[in-house]
């Protein structure tokens, strides 16, 4: 389902630190028969010419997943959680010659290529601006479009220690765009609990 991208990369944000999975690697672990990142990787796939992975460990694992796109945390920022990752994405989108980086999180694997593609081209009406998902009247800031002129913006936040990412969303006038899609599309599997089989 290739979507036109214009000119924008996919980013998987898998560095985490796991702290509910006894400091396991979320993103490496096992649901379905397939890591966790590895649905999210296929999403974003589907609608952008490039994927990178945001990650600070485990780094033969995710080169595997994705070969030659694998993206430390820059030095200066390195442990300040997802914007960090961000970051990271928005320097390899320009360095791509991209306009902006279609970001997603390990931890949603049922994110779908056309929830994706539908940030994408919301994006693509205002491309001055981020956007970001909204589902049943909940946003979901690592899960949206932001322009590769943020990252300076970005950088001085991190630097003041500002990591929340609905914070930057906002502070970067994000425009929300409803999607209508089940709970399981947007659920956060962070627990042991919800790697569980039904029934276990």
């Amino acid at each position: 389902m290739k979507t036109p991208s214009n000119g924008v990369i996919g980013l998987l944000l898998a560095g985490g630190q796991g702290r509910r999975v006894g400091g396991r690697d979320k993103g490496l672990l096992p649901w379905r028969g397939r890591p966790l990142a590895a649905w999210g990787y296929q999403a974003l796939a589907a609608v952008t010419p490039q994927v990178f992975i945001s990650a600070n460990r485990s780094l033969p694992d995710y080169e595997r997943l994705a070969p030659g796109h694998l993206l430390p945390d820059p030095d200066s920022v390195r442990g300040q959680g997802p914007l960090a990752g961000l970051l990271a994405g928005l320097g390899a989108a320009t360095a791509a010659g991209a306009r902006a980086v279609l970001v997603c999180p390990c931890d949603t694997p049922g994110i779908t290529p056309a929830v994706l593609a539908s940030l994408l081209t919301a994006w693509q009406a205002q491309p001055d601006r981020p956007v970001i998902a909204e589902h049943r009247g909940r946003r979901h800031p690592l899960h949206g479009v932001y322009p590769v002129a943020l990252a300076e913006a970005l950088a001085r936040r991190l630097r003041a220690g500002e990591r929340r990412a609905l914070g930057f969303a906002e502070a970067m006038a994000a425009r929300p765009v409803i999607c209508a899609a089940p709970e399981a599309v947007f659920r956060n599997l962070n627990r042991w609990r919800d790697l569980e089989p039904p029934g276990v």
